[in-house]
């Protein structure tokens, strides 16, 4: 049994980080805020020194209240600590997390405890953190322990973290510890970070910039006085075993402060958690029953979180965007609450019409203050791209620019970090709209496809992926997650020998098509098929919005389709929304098929929603890929130029289809005739398209703008785009494809493909491919010009 010692011996009565971080949770208290550690409830009493009350991590007890019931969060707060076996402190420390987890007054699944520390290691951040966050995401012990200790999955610093707490439990309970008791024990625990030894402390800056909030005006001068006092009290009770409830703390500062009553937001913040949680409830993370862990892409994601202010997600369709962004907003959840918003979900034109669809009461600057005690404070967009209708687009902008005006420390040292995920084909629309300016510059975190160990680790989960591996036309599917996910399902691929092409996207639909919606179950695939062309004529007026079931389609029919995940109904609405866009696009894409010969007609109709783009050139693609000829393509893009009154984004879908597809060089080899006729007009089109399109913004030109001419998008995003930043994965293909045969091609085209030489050359690397292709075409069409000058002169 543990001594019960004086309060003044175990408070530590010289510590000044101890009282720093008590006071944190105060003003947290003040603001009736959610604590740091928890990610829901707000703060309703602060505990200190509380060892003669028998709890085992004694140094702050911080109780908030959820709607229903509370949450208790016990902290050791140590400035400096070893994470060893052998270093005596950290194994005592973790002997009091086991006695408060083994209590019987703390409720898994609410409580949390932990340790908060004063020296930042980055092992802790990136690997330790991680294991607690998949912890908390796993489904049970079982599947928590598969994950950690399968190779490709995790690594050994993760697992060594595991094996050192397990090592540390069973040695001081004296038997082994269940994987039920050590997988709870993590979910519970947190590690929390307090810079306040740090010069220049962004806690401290921020605490003086909450406690403002409770100041008139005319007295926000006195912040800095203000969390001074708070401290001095925090010191005092760390001192006497004291504790603070909202009405005391706020009664004794009052003898020298006049305090504004703080707004209760306890229930605006709930409403926001649980839209949190049905918009990352949407995201699927598994690939047949397996969650990837992709721990050197999150290590590398949770850097640039901990340094930038405004992170962009990009990569291909399906490689996992959104599954990065559910991953970061689970890491944070570690440390507080997380505002997360999914494009497919927004409601209402601007913020205060989607907060009264969520009947929100109180205002969002307050709802903000109430968010932001973590150390990375941040606000998760999911697919902002599919973001089009203007309305919803003030939703976004009305939010960023209130985060503007809600600054989390005066000197700037800590501020909101917005992440935000979309398509690498989108981004020069959205930053178009969005009022990112006063974020600053954006920092990019590309997706990768899967590496080949993680693809082996797929493998190794569901083996009868392994046949398809051997076939190196299909590297480009495979790859990529969510191609893998649709071809794990056994109805894609029933047997290894009955293999269709299934190496591009359109393939791959082709087969989803026939073999997955048309799958004959209790519902007919006929029916399946033709139901879902039928919802598709919803969603085609407006991409991306969720959609209500007509009496027309058959209830079975829906809830075959639920069952196997194409369509996924709202979790609080009778709405549904494809489970995923991709699929979307390809319903969509069937649908222009059938409308084909009057597309024109058919656009107009819709009123040329912006979301159909990539339906429109999945069609161009399917109608190259699908024929020996490109005599259906050519006929399509005829027939669209010849509709003066449509936009012109409709014939470069259409124009661009070729550059997508892994088949590039084939498609542009069979698209070539239509190409170069008319002295190459369409050709030259398309070395526009793959300038002005296949590009995206270059932030390194923002240098020169002052902070309030880059409130101006009209005067900035033309500078960005002047001198763009390549799509590699579309102008790799296409160069290579337009070098070999450019000597062939009518001189007209040169002037346009040497703009696009010119950006090759100054963006790749030194000795990057087709470099000196370039280098020595360049000097042959200038030895070219020189032999035609002579002749003009002679």
């Amino acid at each position: 049994m543990t001594k019960v010692a004086s309060p003044i011996s175990t408070g530590g009565a010289g510590s000044d980080y101890e009282k720093q971080v008590g006071a944190y949770y105060l003003v947290a208290l003040l603001l009736q805020s959610v604590p740091r550690g928890q990610d829901a409830g707000v703060t309703r009493e602060v505990r200190f020194q509380r060892l003669y009350e028998g709890e085992p991590l004694d140094d702050l007890i911080i109780v908030s209240e959820l709607p229903v019931g509370e949450a208790k969060l016990a902290l050791q707060i140590k400035r400096d600590l070893i994470f060893g076996e052998k270093d005596k402190t950290f194994n005592e420390v973790i002997q009091a997390c086991w006695e408060t987890f083994k209590s019987t007054n703390f409720h898994i699944g609410i409580d949390r405890f932990g340790i908060g520390i004063g020296l930042y290691s980055k092992k802790i951040d990136e690997y330790y953190q991680s294991v607690l966050t998949w912890a908390r995401t796993s489904t049970d012990a079982d599947d928590f322990l598969k994950r950690i200790n399968q190779a490709g999955l995790a690594n050994n610093t993760q697992r060594s973290f595991v094996q050192l707490i397990r090592g540390i439990l069973d040695s001081y309970s004296g038997s082994s510890v269940t994987d039920d008791e050590i997988w709870n024990f993590l979910c519970s625990m947190v590690i929390l970070y307090f810079d306040f030894q740090r010069d220049g402390s962004r806690d401290y800056s921020y605490s003086v910039e909450m406690v403002s909030h409770l100041l008139n005006a005319e007295k926000k001068a006195e912040s800095p006085q203000l969390f001074t006092e708070v401290v001095n009290l925090a010191a005092e009770a760390n001192r006497t075993a004291g504790s603070f409830n909202a009405d005391i703390l706020t009664q004794r500062l009052q003898a020298k402060f006049s305090l504004l009553s703080p707004i209760d937001c306890r229930s605006d913040l709930e409403k926001l958690r649980q839209e949190s949680g049905f918009a990352l409830n949407d995201i699927r993370v598994d690939i047949g029953g397996l969650s990837l862990s992709r721990t050197e892409l999150t290590v590398s994601a949770l850097e640039k979180l901990s340094e930038a202010s405004l992170i962009e997600i990009v990569g291909l369709s399906g490689v996992g965007k959104s599954v990065l962004l559910k991953t970061l907003v689970e890491h944070q959840r570690g440390e507080g609450p997380v505002l997360v918003i999914s494009g497919d979900r927004i409601t209402g034109a601007g913020w205060s019409s989607y907060a009264s669809t969520l009947q929100l009461k109180q205002p969002l600057n307050k709802l903000l203050i109430a968010l932001s005690g973590s150390f990375r404070p941040a606000i998760f967009i999911d697919g902002v791209d599919r973001i089009v209708d203007i309305g919803k687009r003030a939703v976004v902008n009305d939010l960023l620019r209130t985060l503007a005006a809600v600054p989390l420390s005066e000197d700037g040292s800590r501020s909101w970090t917005v992440v935000f995920s979309a398509r690498e084909e989108n981004l020069q629309e959205v930053y178009r709209w969005l009022n990112w300016q006063p974020l600053g510059k954006p920092t990019r975190l590309q997706v990768p496809e899967l590496t080949a160990e993680e693809l082996q680790s797929v493998v190794k989960y569901s083996p009868r992926l392994k046949p398809l591996l051997s076939l190196s036309q299909l590297s480009p599917i495979l790859k990529n997650p969510l191609m893998l996910r649709l071809l794990e399902d056994p109805r894609m691929l029933p047997n290894s020998g009955d293999l269709p092409p299934v190496a591009t996207e359109i393939e791959i639909s082709k087969v989803w098509w026939d073999r997955l919606v048309g799958n004959e179950g209790s519902v007919p695939g006929r029916d399946r098929k033709s139901s879902l062309l039928r919802l598709g004529k919803q969603v085609v007026k407006s991409p991306g919005k969720h959609f209500t079931v007509e009496e027309t389609v058959p209830p079975e029919s829906i809830i075959s389709l639920t069952a196997d995940r194409i369509i996924v109904q709202d979790s609080d609405r009778e709405v549904y929304r494809f489970d995923h866009h991709l699929l979307e696009d390809w319903v969509m894409y069937r649908l222009l098929d059938q409308r084909r010969e009057e597309l024109p007609a058919y656009l107009q109709e819709l009123d040329e929603p912006l979301g159909l783009y990539r339906a429109v050139q999945l069609l161009g693609l399917a109608l190259l890929e699908n024929s020996k000829t490109a005599n259906s393509w050519i006929q399509l893009i005829e027939q669209v130029e010849q509709a003066s009154e449509l936009s012109s984004r409709w014939r470069q879908a259409l124009l661009t289809a070729p550059l997508v597809s892994p088949r590039s060089s084939e498609l542009l080899d069979k698209a070539e005739q239509l190409l170069i006729a008319d002295n190459a007009r369409r050709l030259i089109e398309l070395l526009v398209a793959v300038r002005t399109l296949e590009v995206m913004p270059n932030f390194s030109l923002m240098s020169p703008f002052t902070e309030a001419e880059l409130q101006s998008s009209d005067r900035v995003m033309p500078l960005l785009m002047s001198d763009p930043i390549p799509r590699w994965s579309v102008w790799q293909p296409f160069m290579g494809w337009l070098l070999k045969r450019l000597n062939n091609l009518p001189v007209g085209i040169r002037p346009e493909a040497a703009r696009l030489m010119e950006i090759w050359q100054t963006k790749t690397p030194a000795k990057a491919i087709y470099k000196r292709e370039i280098g020595e075409i360049a000097i042959a069409w200038l030895e070219e010009e020189g032999e035609k000058e002579e002749v003009r002169r002679g």
